[in-house]
């Protein structure tokens, strides 16, 4: 189920100070005219003196005020009585229950290109969070822990925040974790899964190649590399205000970015912003300037180890431990990737070998597996050379 939610607090300006005037000099002249007999003279000048305004032709002045003392009496013989200082309080008085009726925020900045303008302004008006059921949930985590069960604590952990959130109403997500254990063990693909059964989005950054920072907030105007972030990128393209972030080798993110102008914060710092509730609802993006409410994204970080981690950041995620998979594990996932592929005949194979390596003392992980099933669909669809 998709609901609408306001994601990005943008103020899209409807109408300059001029056209605001006009509109309410119009709107003022129209009711005084509804007000006069047909036919009689000063009714003849609001005709005209209405349609001037809506035309545009307004003179010099660019004020709400200057545009109420238009025309003069020179304009026209039958001019009536100026505006009265209550009238005039009346009108703006309405101007200001306009201006708040048109949205809390803040404008877009003229320098970000018009496309880009108009895409943040649609998404403005309402984007869409996809909410679940608690029976829907149930399902969802019940398919996740069929895939990865060797994962049975990690997959019961996030299962309780995602029923947490639903009973509370909120939209589908399982908070921020992060996930500890060796590598090889499925914690990347553990996350993908977990993105692709609640119907969401997924953004992937791996910490360990670039670092992660400029990927997660963007960069400001200003820098020669200026650009959104991937969070709100992969947001505004799927008009979804409730993503999943996940997060490879937390541990080696930097905490530090070095530039020509010194060092900036790094990953970890960044993070803390965003994922903090009182500074998540209202996190000011880098490049577009407008604050972004990213209570609703789920962060799933991997690691190795903590060391290296920032403290103030694990205080604010969940933490789950993973050991290493035994060789029954293993073999039952490589069985069910081999019967998936291949057919059960030649999973009986596979896992038969490998039973026998394994007697020899060598180590299997899941990556190996992966690369094993690679290697042999590659070599099965190889051309027979004759």
């Amino acid at each position: 189920m998709r609901r609408r939610y306001k994601m990005f607090g943008v103020r899209v300006p409807k109408m300059d100070g001029v056209e605001l005037g006009e509109r309410l000099c119009a709107r003022r002249l129209e009711r005084i005219r509804s007000e006069l007999a047909d036919g009689h003279p000063v009714a003849e000048w609001l005709h005209a003196a209405t349609a001037k305004w809506l035309f545009g032709r307004t003179g010099e002045g660019d004020t709400i005020s200057a545009m109420l003392d238009q025309p003069t009496e020179e304009d026209y013989p039958h001019y009536p009585s100026r505006l009265s200082s209550a009238e005039r309080d009346r009108i703006k008085a309405w101007a200001k229950r306009w201006s708040r009726r048109s949205g809390a925020g803040v404008y877009l900045s003229a320098k970000i290109p018009k496309d880009e303008r108009d895409e943040v302004a649609t998404a403005a008006s309402g984007m869409c969070a996809v909410h679940h059921s608690e029976g829907r949930i149930d399902e969802i985590f019940s398919d996740v822990h069929h895939r990865f069960p060797w994962l049975s604590h990690l997959t019961e952990t996030a299962w309780r925040q995602a029923v947490r959130r639903s009973r509370s109403g909120l939209p589908a997500g399982i908070g921020a974790m992060v996930v500890v254990g060796p590598p090889g063990t499925g914690k990347s693909s553990w996350a993908r899964a977990v993105g692709d059964g609640l119907g969401v989005p997924s953004v992937c950054v791996d910490a360990g190649a670039t670092g992660g920072v400029h990927e997660i907030q963007g960069v400001a105007r200003g820098w020669g590399s200026a650009d959104r972030g991937r969070i709100v990128a992969t947001a505004l393209s799927s008009r979804t205000a409730n993503p999943v972030v996940i997060i490879d080798e937390l541990d080696v993110g930097s905490r530090t970015v070095g530039s020509t102008r010194g060092s900036l914060p790094g990953l970890h710092a960044a993070m803390l912003g965003m994922i903090e509730p009182s500074t998540a609802r209202a996190w000011v993006c880098p490049y577009y300037q407008v604050p972004v409410d990213l209570r609703n994204v789920s962060w799933i970080c991997t690691s190795n180890s903590l060391n290296g981690i920032a403290r103030p950041l694990l205080d604010r995620m969940t933490i789950v431990r993973i050991g290493h998979l035994s060789r029954d594990q293993i073999l039952a996932f490589a069985s069910r990737e081999a019967d998936d592929r291949f057919g059960p005949d030649f999973a009986y194979e596979v896992v038969d070998r490998m039973r026998r390596d394994m007697k020899t003392g060598a180590n299997w992980s899941l990556r190996d597996v992966g690369k094993m099933m690679d290697g042999l669909s590659e070599a099965m669809s190889r051309p027979i050379l004759h």
